[in-house]
């Protein structure tokens, strides 16, 4: 219940501080650590790739029908300039660490007990995604996660791959 709570607060102070991270805007950089070590990882530093930003948490249920997609949509997609980010919002890193183990995953997944890239991008809902296009900028943001929504991401991502991009 702890975590739950936690993420309530997170929710209520994204829609009350800072800009919003809406679409068509820059995304706003916010490193994290990995969740095995080895560094940080910041979504709006990936210049030149289309970034996949997922919110997500243990006790998430939506966001553990959407992991197993995700995995494969990055592996299919990852030579051509896809990746998947995902932030776990949990509390204690164990209780992501069991569900990873219950859903593993070959994309990037990074960890923010203290919540600051919630309140950055004014997440709203577990699982919040942000679709970031090759220059750093928002291009869909998506709210919770249905079986029903896979084409339309799949579709999403992949106009965004073929868009043509000079840096």
């Amino acid at each position: 219940m702890k975590l739950r709570s936690l993420s309530v607060i997170l929710l209520a102070l994204a829609w009350t501080t800072g800009m919003a991270a809406e679409e068509g805007t820059p995304a706003p950089s916010c490193p994290t650590p990995a969740i095995s070590g080895g560094g940080s990882v910041d979504p709006a530093a990936r210049r030149g790739k289309v970034v996949y930003l997922d919110f997500w948490a243990s006790w998430c249920g939506p966001c553990a029908k959407s992991f197993p997609f995700l995995d494969r949509l990055h592996r299919e997609l990852k030579e051509q300039g896809f990746e998947v980010i995902a932030i776990n919002l949990d509390e204690e890193r164990r209780d992501a660490l069991s569900f990873l183990s219950k859903h593993p995953v070959d994309f990037t997944v990074t960890v923010d007990p203290k919540g600051k890239c919630p309140r950055r991008y004014r997440v709203k809902g577990m699982p919040s995604s942000f679709l970031i296009d090759r220059r750093g900028d928002i291009r869909k943001v998506h709210l919770g996660f249905k079986e029903s929504d896979v084409p339309q991401i799949r579709a999403e991502v992949k106009a965004l791959l073929a868009e043509t991009w000079n840096p």
